[in-house]
């Protein structure tokens, strides 16, 4: 079964993890309760152009 997040959780997400770039992704997305590849995967479609760090 796959959890479902709120655009505003993963919007707050995002923005935590950009925040926080001196902190591994994997860390970050523990932190948040979601998985590194799903963190991963919100931070590349709204920054198209960068990274996920």
């Amino acid at each position: 079964m796959t959890k479902c997040f709120s655009p505003e959780f993963k919007s707050q997400a995002i923005d935590y993890a950009l925040a926080n770039s001196h902190q591994p992704l994997a860390s970050i997305a523990v932190k948040l309760g979601v998985s590194y590849s799903t963190s991963d995967k919100w931070i590349r479609t709204a920054n198209p152009e960068g990274s996920s760090k």
